[in-house]
């Protein structure tokens, strides 16, 4: 899931609420400028549609009113088409005249096109007007229309304008400012990345610093003059930085000197025991519970300087790994039988039965040794081994079935002098002194991967402890292996 979670950084969420913003503004711009254009448009084609007809509408009552009173029928109605005809439309309307006398109406729509909504209107009104989509001879189309009833007359005159042509003109400025969003939110978000990337340049240089120098590279510091603003942050991070450094290599210098300290009393005291131990039989038998009780110290003590002094070594960078190619296989068997628990199940795909890494024997051994002495001290020993391949790396895991690790300690337990297993029977029985995970995790690191410690997978107690190692280096076929 990590790596979906890109989004939550301070710089993606900059760079979003920028896209946001610049989306957000230029949409209500958008919205606002296209409303307000579409009722100036509208509100234009009505005036200019409404100054039309009421020009043609004069001229209609003009003419309809100079019709002898004695004129027959054919010649009523020769007149009105002329007039029909005669009546200006620059604005492309179409017109309809129903003249008095029941004579037929005269124009190129049909009456029962008319909404009769609109026909009672101008009955009741004497005049209206209405916005409305109906048929027309192009069709379906948004209309507006006008109409009189000229009742000393008799007589209605309607003109129908079609909107269709300024209907695709808004749509058209609807999708202009459609697109016009869209790229000012994407610039938005460009600008928001290039702005967020400018600020926060100081957090990443300190974040990288700080990244350096958890990795123990102490030689890491900040440079004052990048940013005048932040000389003050930049001085106490490197006066921090300083004093961690002459801490650290006080520690490493006081856990170096100890451990080689140690070891000459160490050796005087193991000296003296075996001296005891080949007396052992003239020794009362209280003296000789206590020289065996002393010999289990004494190995306690001598494995405890040993790690010192492995743990000393890695601090001073004076640990290099000697690798070789080797069938993992075989090197498990060989470690099994030479542990606590020899009889712990070992299990792999049978694709990866003759599976070769390239590490170094020697740490590797000791990883897999702590981590069954650590089943054992806290789970009653290991009851398998697995590994399998998954694609460049290989993972081995270590499985018990005790109490299992809990969750706010499975990070800590890989830390030096730290106790695994929360059971206090168990913690009381406890010989070690915590530098046994502490060394798995070092070794493994030094070998390019990772260890971590979960439940066990098929839902019996217990704990599972996992090992990512790099294939590193193949060796060909045929070449001879280290067993």
């Amino acid at each position: 899931m990590a790596g979906f979670g890109w989004w939550r950084g301070l710089l993606a969420r900059l760079t979003l609420a920028y896209a946001v913003g610049a989306l957000l503004l230029t949409s209500i711009v958008a919205l606002a400028s296209f409303t307000i254009a579409q009722n100036r448009l509208l509100e234009t084609e009505r005036s200019n549609a409404r100054e039309q007809f009421h020009r043609n509408a004069l001229q209609v009552r003009t003419e309809l009113a100079s019709i002898p009173s004695n004129a027959t029928r054919d010649e009523r109605l020769n007149a009105h088409s002329q007039l029909s005809d005669r009546l200006r439309r620059p604005n492309g309307s179409s017109s309809l005249l129903i003249p008095p006398g029941g004579l037929p109406p005269v124009g190129s729509i049909v009456e029962n096109t008319i909404p009769s909504l609109f026909r009672s209107e101008v009955l009741d009104l004497r005049i209206a007007d209405y916005f409305y989509r109906g048929q027309t001879e192009v069709g379906e189309t948004p209309n507006y229309i006008v109409g009189v009833y000229m009742e000393d007359l008799d007589a209605k005159y309607y003109e129908v304008l079609s909107l269709a042509e300024l209907e695709n003109t808004t749509s058209s400025l609807r999708q202009i400012l459609l697109a016009t969003a869209i790229v000012a939110g994407l610039a938005g978000a460009a600008l928001g990345y290039y702005a967020a990337r400018r600020v926060l340049a100081p957090v990443f240089r300190v974040s990288n610093a700080a990244q350096a120098i958890a990795e123990g590279d102490f030689k890491t510091r900040l440079d004052l003059s990048a940013d005048p603003d932040l000389e003050v942050l930049s001085r106490s991070f490197n006066d921090m930085v300083d004093a961690l450094e002459v801490r650290i290599r006080r520690d490493e210098r006081f856990a170096s000197d100890v451990s080689h300290e140690l070891r000459s009393p160490l050796m005087t005291l193991t000296a003296s025991v075996e001296v005891l131990e080949r007396r052992r039989g003239s020794l009362p038998e209280v003296a000789q519970r206590a020289v065996d009780l002393l010999r289990q110290d004494l190995t306690r003590f001598e494995r405890l300087v040993e790690d010192l002094l492995e743990i000393s070594r890695m601090d001073a960078g004076a640990v290099q790994l000697q690798t070789s190619p080797f069938r993992l296989n075989e090197f498990l068997i060989n470690v099994i039988a030479q542990s606590r628990s020899p009889e712990i199940e070992l299990s792999h795909p049978h694709k990866d039965r003759d599976l070769v890494i390239s590490a170094d024997k020697r740490r590797l051994a000791q990883v897999m040794t702590n981590l069954i002495d650590n089943a054992t001290k806290y789970a009653d020993g290991a009851t398998a081994i697995r590994y399998r391949r998954v694609g460049e790396q290989v993972l081995i895991m270590v499985e018990d079935d005790g109490p299992g690790v809990p969750s706010s300690d499975r990070d800590r337990i890989f830390d030096r002098f730290s106790r695994a297993g929360s059971d206090a029977g168990r913690r009381a029985r406890d010989t070690g002194v915590g530098l046994g995970l502490s060394l798995v995790a070092e070794h493994v690191r030094l070998h390019g991967g990772r260890v971590w410690v979960t439940d066990r997978t098929d839902g019996q107690s217990g704990a599972r402890f996992v090992v990512e190692l790099p294939l590193g280096v193949h060796a060909d076929e045929g070449e001879e292996m280290a067993v």
